[in-house]
């Protein structure tokens, strides 16, 4: 793993956001913090940013700003298989439920807002000192953020993916999609006919059980670019490809170039 890649920090101070703004691609998961300011985000729906609220996005999810005011948020980029994390793990849980359909704001308590602002301030200065400071000692304040979260977490299981049985088939291919499993394998799993699951992923997700789970493996192929150094016919095969050469082309049609191409952006621009 590439561990001086696995956090980022930025604090972005911005006077007037007037025009939708689309992203998708990121290989990592991403958390902001909003210190001041209004602003509305797509995810899913529009949903309405305030003030001490933090914003959950997992890798490869779908999310766009479309306007805001007056804002300065933080900005915080990981990689949680670089430091020991899964959404497996109760700190987490809520990026697995926000994978779920659950909506990504959480508010922090008003007692809670001066140790956070801290957090974000301690994790500023140490990524100016990345080459003297132990990943762990960025990871644990990392850590403390993620619980923070927990603490004040609001997450509910709503918007477009609301059918229990929808809610159960993603958890399912979430957990099994290194697997070779088959829209007829969840069915079975959820305990409903192949027919009438397609139709309830397709009208709630947007996408086939196929095209979901395609994307979740381009997902973490995109980490595994990023982060690691395995050659990408390894890659492939590891994710469920067997011919390397519909890999790659699954994987040009989704992030707009090869995943060479695409690792080499992202090393350089890291």
């Amino acid at each position: 793993m590439h561990q001086h890649h696995s956090l980022d920090l930025e604090r972005a101070q911005i006077a007037l956001i007037n025009e939708q703004e689309s992203h998708g691609a990121q290989a990592d998961y991403m958390l902001l913090f909003v210190n001041s300011g209004h602003a509305s985000m797509w995810h899913r729906e529009e949903i309405h940013l305030a003030p001490n609220s933090f914003i959950l996005i997992p890798s490869g999810m779908d999310h766009g700003h479309i306007r805001g005011q007056d804002l300065d948020i933080w900005w915080l980029g990981f990689c949680p298989n670089c430091l020991g994390l899964d959404e497996t793990q109760a700190l987490m849980a809520p990026f697995r439920q926000i994978r779920l359909g659950g909506v990504p704001v959480v508010s922090a308590s008003s007692n809670r807002v001066e140790f956070i602002q801290q957090a974000f301030l301690e994790l500023e200065r140490l990524k100016q000192q990345a080459q003297l400071v132990p990943l762990e000692v960025t990871q644990s304040w990392l850590i403390l953020l993620l619980y923070e979260i927990q603490l004040g977490s609001q997450v509910a299981l709503k918007g477009k993916a609301t059918s229990g049985k929808v809610l159960a088939a993603l958890d399912y291919m979430q957990q099994a999609y290194l697997q070779p499993i088959s829209l007829k394998d969840v069915a079975q799993q959820v305990h409903a006919s192949p027919s009438y699951l397609a139709t309830k992923v397709k009208n709630e997700t947007g996408y086939s059980v196929g095209q979901w789970l395609t994307r979740h493996r381009l997902t973490h192929a995109a980490t595994k670019l990023q982060h690691t150094d395995i050659p990408i016919a390894h890659l492939a095969e590891e994710l469920g490809w067997m011919d390397t050469t519909h890999f790659i082309r699954q994987f040009k049609k989704a992030y707009g170039e090869t995943p060479a191409a695409w690792r080499k952006r992202q090393r350089h621009s890291s």
